[in-house]
């Protein structure tokens, strides 16, 4: 008689891609709802993502441009501040949603099967028209401002993506980890407070002492802004763009491999 060997293996070492592809609707649609569900029932609708970093930009622009004359490259402040807070706007927004989607969608997680990890990227996906508008936006100011795009233009669609391969990362450790500490929910908010004012986003980076730089880099985000400086306004080319790529490609799959370490476990946590 033929032995029959049954292995546990584990999954969380490795993504099924062929399954990813198979259930790619799911995605797609949990993407459309959450667009949908931003702005449902709202006086405003879509105008939110025009007004919110809109009014932003004006708030940064008084308090930091205006009254305490920090520097902004030679470009007027308002654009500055408005090419710094499109990729901002991607990352925390899409953080504040997906870090307690796993929680919110209890019951889609219990009784129907798919890829879990499609509940976090939905969430970072979702955000995506408010990035076309705010790329929009800044065309808007530029031509305002009398600024013209350069050959640099080019290089967008790599910052595009090295800003969505960031926030997936960071949106599944934080994901995965709320589900165990609910703690997360207080901590979020809190974080990208200080997230903020640890980026270049009210104020350029060569503020920054020389001694700190290295460490001031680590954060992805330092690249990310600066890159889309440098590609929207020509601002000198990021020194910190090589460290912030590497590091985001190192929390994608980080944060990747504790998602799905952990990931059998949340219908029963939940």
């Amino acid at each position: 008689m033929k032995k029959i060997h049954i292995q546990a293996h584990t999954p969380w070492l490795h993504l099924d891609f062929a399954e990813l592809y198979h259930f790619r609707w799911v995605l797609l649609m949990l993407t459309l709802r959450d667009i949908k569900l931003r702005y449902k029932q709202t006086f405003l609708g879509v105008a939110w993502v025009i007004l919110q970093p809109l009014l932003t930009a004006l708030l940064f622009t008084a308090v930091f441009g205006k009254a305490l004359h920090l520097p902004s490259e030679g470009t007027p402040y308002m654009l500055f501040a408005f090419c710094g807070l499109v990729p901002w706007l991607v990352f925390s927004q899409s953080l504040q949603r997906a870090s307690p989607c796993l929680i919110n969608d209890t019951r889609l997680i219990t009784k129907v099967y798919f890829p879990r990890i499609f509940l976090p990227l939905s969430a970072t996906f979702g955000v995506i028209i408010d990035f076309i508008i705010g790329l929009a936006m800044v065309t808007f100011l530029m031509m305002f401002n009398g600024y013209s795009f350069s050959s640099k233009i080019i290089f967008l669609p790599l910052l595009a993506l090295h800003l969505f391969i960031f926030a997936c990362g960071i949106n599944l450790f934080f994901s995965s980890l709320s589900v165990y500490y609910r703690d997360f929910k207080h901590i979020v908010p809190f974080l990208i407070q200080l997230w903020m004012y640890a980026s270049p986003l009210v104020y350029s980076s060569g503020v920054i002492p020389h001694q700190f730089q290295f460490f001031y880099n680590l954060n992805p985000m330092v690249g990310i802004i600066e890159g889309f400086r440098f590609c929207l306004l020509g601002t000198p080319f990021p020194g910190s763009f090589q460290i912030s790529i590497l590091t985001s490609v190192l929390l994608l799959i980080s944060g990747t491999f504790i998602f799905r370490k952990i990931e059998h476990n949340f219908a029963d946590v939940i």
